[in-house]
């Protein structure tokens, strides 16, 4: 009789537990020219502007990416497999194929810092000392980190570069008057027209949301060739797998 209950016991409990199910979403196919573009070292907001949104997410492994990669020769697919890429720390670790695993040197850790003491005499009876209290370190705001993204997405317009800038933006951004297409295409016409380009932001201020959420506010000096305008803006951005995104771009009144 006892064995019988504890069986039934086992019996319940199973059919309690759900299966663990990973997240598939309707990613992109990897061709040989975005293949090409990849290189170790990436962050993933640059990995996610090349190859777009990887075909599975797993919440249990969020810095193992999968794709599928695909290789047509004569308008026929002649190969087709999988991509696999590894993160750590933001910065891409590996590329996985199947066939060839690519990975960067692995850093060489740190040897360990030996503090050389002289000789002292014999110690002496004296009072006990106090131990001085530790200060406590306050943690990092995350203000400083969503400063630094708007000043990089500053310097990258600056510097003409295409895909840091577009990296700057989340795959949720939406631009105002036009399709996320057509407003990249004229960035792109933009930014390759005009001989230099110079963004400088001032007066600064960011206010946080919460842990995931916050908004930029500044006064934009753009100047490219013989154009140049002043304005106010302001950026909402999210943090999306570490690293603060535009997700809305609006100009002040």
């Amino acid at each position: 009789m006892q064995i019988k209950m504890i069986f039934l016991a086992l019996l319940l409990a199973s059919c309690s537990l759900k299966p663990y199910k990973m997240d598939i979403h309707q990613g992109n196919v990897i061709t040989a020219e975005m293949r090409e573009k990849l290189k170790l070292g990436m962050s993933k907001q640059q990995v996610r502007y090349v190859l777009g949104t990887p075909l599975i997410s797993d919440a249990f492994h969020g810095n193992r990416w999968d794709y599928v990669y695909r290789h047509e020769q004569g308008g026929k697919v002649i190969e087709q497999q999988g991509l696999t890429l590894n993160f750590l720390d933001n910065s891409l670790q590996s590329i996985d194929d199947g066939k060839q695993l690519i990975q960067a040197d692995p850093i060489a850790p740190k040897p360990p810092l030996v503090i050389a003491t002289a000789n002292e005499p014999e110690a002496m009876s004296s009072p006990p000392i106090m131990a001085k209290s530790m200060a406590v370190v306050a943690p990092v705001d995350s203000t400083v980190d969503v400063t630094e993204a708007v000043q990089a997405w500053a310097d990258a317009w600056s510097a003409k570069d295409a895909e840091q800038y577009f990296a700057s933006y989340a795959d949720s951004f939406k631009p105002s008057g036009m399709s996320k297409s057509a407003w990249q295409a004229q960035r792109e016409a933009r930014m390759s027209k005009s001989k230099s380009i110079a963004v400088a932001l001032s007066d600064l201020k960011v206010k946080l949301s919460d842990d995931s959420h916050a908004s930029a506010t500044f006064v934009q000096n753009y100047r490219a060739d013989s154009y140049q305008d002043k304005t106010r803006k302001i950026l909402q951005l999210e943090k999306i797998d570490e690293a603060w995104l535009i997700v809305s771009e609006q100009l002040m009144k």
